[in-house]
């Protein structure tokens, strides 16, 4: 079993390393990393293999280069595990079992690049993981497992991220068996379906919106994050928690 990983951070990390202890070959590592991860404390893929066995690699889009060496390997399946790059059909082709992706949302619900931000924005009280299969389209191949979760009332963005991407490597790591032995049965995204994109990496109040909207945004943006801000009697402040009263 040849296995190609697109990766970043630490839900990748924990993935790598509960492969290195099966019966398989990772015969590449494709990451892309931003200098905010170390700020943020997010695990390093390229830290934590690049002196490995594994080769890993780092480029800046999924170039011809990449696509030919992929080719060469000839992988039997290749998993996505929140890179942050949209793999051309080129590459979606080349896997005999497909590529797999994890998705911090209930699918159809929430595709895009930061569901969990999006979910506490939008006043949610639960979200969830998806695996499934990757077509040309965003978030939107055939769905192979699906967990359901709460948000924590006061749980801020960073938080749940953090908290998904454990998830997402314990429900990953509970249906690898599955996966790699086809014994999952595909099913299409049903229902309405949502897409949100990147945020802004700073918000300021207004204070025309309402309590509940504004304490939400506050939790999505709070430490270590850049906090909410705002002018008040012409001093500039931060604000990194509130609560609706």
């Amino acid at each position: 079993m040849k296995i190609v990983i697109f990766g970043c951070q630490q839900i990748a990390v924990d993935f790598i390393t509960f492969l290195k202890k099966q019966n398989v070959t990772i015969s590449l590592i494709v990451t892309y990393e931003l200098p905010l991860d170390k700020t943020y404390g997010y695990e390093s893929v390229i830290d934590k293999f690049s002196n490995s066995e594994i080769e890993v690699i780092n480029p800046r889009r999924v170039n011809i280069n990449v696509i030919n060496k992929i080719k060469s390997i000839s992988p039997d399946i290749i998993f996505s595990i929140y890179y942050r790059k949209i793999l051309p059909k080129s590459v979606l082709q080349l896997p005999k079992l497909g590529c797999i992706n994890i998705h911090p949302s209930l699918l159809p619900k929430y595709r895009g690049p930061i569901p969990t931000a999006w979910a506490i924005e939008k006043g949610e009280t639960s979200f969830g993981i998806t695996i499934h299969h990757m077509d040309e389209g965003i978030d939107t191949g055939d769905i192979l497992v699906q967990e359901k979760y709460s948000i924590g009332n006061d749980e801020t963005g960073y938080e749940l991220y953090t908290r998904a991407m454990h998830l997402g490597f314990l429900l990953l790591k509970d249906n690898y068996e599955n996966i790699i032995n086809n014994k999952l049965k595909p099913f299409s995204q049903k229902g309405l379906s949502s897409y949100y994109g990147k945020k802004n990496g700073k918000y300021t109040i207004d204070w025309k919106d309402s309590a509940k909207n504004i304490n939400n945004k506050i939790r999505v943006h709070s430490k270590p994050f850049n906090s909410a801000e705002t002018l008040l009697f012409n001093r500039y402040i931060l604000i990194n928690k509130a609560t609706v009263v």
